[in-house]
């Protein structure tokens, strides 16, 4: 019986021996925690004590900046080359140029075509800071000057077309009858109607110019030449008439002085005062200006006969 309790209590040994070996190393790893806090809180008042003690920014050495003056070019196209202005006022100082801002050359770019130009630039001089920037040069497009008039005729039996002058030289000029399809040769048309001519003017560093214009071909309306003929020939019917008045007028004259020959052989003759029809009434007010005096004259000389023819016959009724 004693025997078996010693197997089994020899047995327990290597158990309880394991337990206590591993408590003291528990303990160790809680008591290296505890310390890595604390350090961690050490290197935290180190950092402050840091930043509150040094002051690298004085030991930067500060160098005096370049008077720098720089600006692009803006404007039309006018044939000329154009480029970027950069200016300093620092004696002995460099000025670089460049194109994509990474090589640079005392060789200042300048553009003469219309576009949008980037010129990058650096000034520099030792114990100074360099200067750098960039500037834009802009040609914009020039107009084209032109003229062009709707052409409107008569039918004539000629070709006709839009009448288009340029005057900026060297421009490239092409006409479409369908706004779409473009060729240089102008389009003529000689029948009557209505037609519509497109035209494109072109040249490099010029703004287009599209448009249109009309060639209207009218036929001839011979109604409106036969009314001119009629006017003409009534015109000419007026002038006969007034012609025959005027020399009616001169008849009826002559035979009154005859009329007063014959009294001295005592035959008295009835002479009327002459009745002028209506429609000879409304030439005479058609008469010109120069024809005028002319029937004035007749007028009076018709009255003195008539009053004179009177009072001889009077004269005769006394004498009977």
């Amino acid at each position: 019986m004693k025997r078996n309790r010693f197997i089994g209590i020899s047995a327990l040994l290597p158990l309880v021996l394991c337990n206590f070996a591993a408590l003291p190393v528990h303990a160790e790893v809680t008591d290296l925690q505890t310390a890595d806090t604390s350090t961690e809180e050490t290197s935290a008042e180190c950092q402050v004590i840091y930043k509150a003690t040094y002051d690298f920014s004085e030991e930067i050495p500060k160098y005096p900046l370049l008077d720098v003056t720089a600006y692009g070019y803006e404007g039309i196209y006018d044939g000329k080359s154009h480029g970027i202005t950069v200016d300093c006022k620092t004696e002995g100082a460099t000025i670089l140029y460049s194109t994509d801002g990474k090589t640079y050359s005392t060789k200042q770019p300048e553009y003469r075509n219309v576009g949008t130009y980037v010129t990058y630039y650096k000034v520099e001089k030792d114990g100074y800071t360099t200067t750098t920037g960039s500037e834009i040069v802009k040609i914009k497009e020039a107009e084209i000057e032109f003229d062009v008039d709707d052409c409107i005729v008569f039918y004539d039996g000629k070709n006709h077309s839009i009448d288009l002058s340029v005057v900026t030289d060297d421009c490239e000029i092409l006409y479409s009858e369908d706004g779409i399809n473009y060729s240089s040769k102008k389009p003529e048309y000689k029948e009557p109607g209505t037609y519509t001519v497109y035209y494109k003017i072109m040249r490099d560093n010029y703004a287009t110019v599209t448009g249109n214009s009309t060639v209207t071909i009218k036929a001839k309306d011979a109604t409106a030449n036969n009314g001119n003929q009629n006017n003409s020939n009534q015109n000419s019917s007026n002038k006969n008439s007034n012609k025959n008045n005027a020399n009616q007028n001169s008849g009826q004259s002559s035979g009154s002085r005859d009329g007063v020959n014959n009294l001295s052989n005592m035959t008295l003759t009835t002479i009327r005062e002459p009745q002028i029809p209506l429609s000879e009434t409304a030439a005479v007010s058609n008469v010109q200006t120069g024809d005028e005096s002319n029937i004035f004259y007749y007028v009076v000389m018709l009255a003195a006969s008539v009053f004179g023819l009177t009072r001889l016959k009077r004269r005769g009724e006394k004498r009977k």
